[in-house]
């Protein structure tokens, strides 16, 4: 996910977008007023300069004739003042009496006025001497200054600019730090779904996720006891449902052994088979109200076995006979992981779908492989989009009557124990039918041909 729809990321952009605009202004700012301080201190320097001057000038000029050219000036104030400033002894005709080296041979002003002034690039300072008859000048160059407060506020610019990726580095560390409750909180959330309904830990929760992880306690309450009591139903109501099943279809088939013509027998043939579909749906909705039990997980069996004695039973059907092929594994014995009863409700389902909705006359093909896999193939148009066959009460188009319970028993069972299921429509190396395809988690080999003993009812 892009760090823009993070919200670690999003206060880590916001705090740096914000410390870096309060820098730049406290950098202007700062910038600006070190500007104005270091102008005033070098201003006082140049002041300084001027009178310290003064002295030397006035020597060195009563010691020279009067109509002498300029010349440089023969000792500087100081070597620190003479790397930076310059200096112009000028009469009070504006006339360059005296300068120093590297002072320009033109006049620096034009006006000879007492104090500051800036022309041509230049701080100059101006001091009088000798009731106005001489004028020191001291001139400083603005590219001077502005270099020393260039490297002034370097001092401080730089270090900021090199931290601010560090900031935004222990910004993102400690956030994520902060933040990782949440991503815990969000792990013990998507973790619970409908096998999983266990009340999330909110003891070393922070006080602002506890409360929203005792909300969701709440609702994860309400929803058990919701579901609790829409599988009891559905367990009561199957089961409550094979006596009185049972016993109508007793009565129809007495009433079509007592008629005597073909008319007589229309009608209880069809109160039979309208009872027989009933009676395969009660008998689906016990399947899936065990599988919504949790029967499938905790034990292991022989997949060979298992699917042998599921295939026999089919096969004794005058209907079936010689439409089912079972392929065996090479090895021999398979061993998952998966309850016996819960692997005979799987192959049940796969193969009597197969049965019932291939194409008549054409074999359907059981195929159990030495990597803990069973196939299912029959015959038959191909099937769009097969994945939606998974969910409850889910047709497809076919002329075949059925519950549409029967894949969506077989993946809930399946989720329990880790298996993955697939289907296939044309079926592999086919141009049609359909194929469904279970990898099951292998378990221990244990002697026997079933480990926790054949699988009961179901089968």
């Amino acid at each position: 996910m892009s760090w823009r729809f993070s919200l670690v990321g999003r206060l880590v952009a916001s705090l740096i977008i914000v410390t870096v605009m309060f820098g730049v202004v406290a950098a202007a700012t700062g910038t600006f007023t070190l500007h104005r301080e270091i102008n005033e201190a070098m201003d006082n320097s140049m002041q300084e300069a001027a009178r310290r001057l003064l002295p030397l000038v006035i020597d060195d000029l009563f010691g020279r004739e009067t109509l002498q050219p300029p010349r440089e000036l023969a000792e500087a104030v100081s070597q620190e003042d003479d790397q930076r400033l310059i200096y112009q002894v000028r009469d009070s005709q504006g006339r360059i009496m005296l300068h120093s080296h590297g002072a320009p041979a033109t006049p620096l002003t034009t006006g000879l006025a007492r104090g500051f002034s800036q022309e041509a690039g230049w701080r100059v300072y101006t001091e009088p001497a000798v009731s106005g008859t001489l004028f020191v000048q001291v001139a400083e160059s603005d590219q001077r200054r502005n270099e020393e407060t260039l490297e002034a506020a370097a001092g401080f610019l730089v270090p900021m600019i090199a931290l601010t990726p560090l900031s935004a580095i222990l910004a993102w560390l400690t956030l994520t730090r902060f933040m990782r409750p949440i991503g815990k909180l969000r792990a013990d959330i998507s973790a619970r779904d409908g096998d999983n309904l266990a009340a999330i830990d909110t003891e070393h929760l922070p006080v602002e996720l506890a409360a929203i992880a005792r909300s969701v306690n709440r609702l994860m309450r309400r929803l058990h006891m919701a579901m609790e009591a829409e599988k009891e139903f559905t367990a009561n109501a199957a089961h409550e449902l094979r006596t009185p099943i049972a016993g109508a279809l007793a009565q129809a088939e007495r009433m079509i052994a007592e008629a005597t013509d073909d008319a007589g027998m229309k009608r209880p043939r069809q109160i039979k088979a309208s009872l027989v579909s009933l009676s395969n749906l009660s008998e689906k909705l016990m399947q899936l109200a065990r599988a919504d039990a949790g029967i499938a997980a905790g034990k292991s069996a022989d997949l060979g076995a298992v699917v042998a004695l599921v295939v026999a039973d089919f096969e004794q059907h005058a209907e079936n006979e010689f439409r089912l092929s079972l392929k065996r594994p090479s090895k021999g014995k398979v061993e998952v992981a998966i309850d016996p009863d819960a692997l005979a409700i799987v192959t049940r389902n796969l193969i009597e779908n197969a049965l019932r909705h291939g194409a008549q006359g054409r074999t359907v093909v059981i195929r159990v492989d030495d990597s803990a896999g069973l196939s299912v193939i029959n015959g038959g148009p191909v099937v769009p989009a097969p994945d939606k066959l998974l969910r409850r009460f889910e047709r497809g188009t076919t002329p075949s009557s059925g519950s549409g319970l029967g894949l969506a028993i077989v993946g809930k069972i399946l989720q329990q124990t880790g298996a993955t299921l697939s289907l296939n429509s044309p079926a592999s190396g086919r141009e049609d039918g359909f194929e469904a395809t279970i990898r099951f988690a292998c378990a221990t080999a244990i002697p026997g041909t079933l480990r926790d003993g054949l699988p009961s009812g179901s089968a």
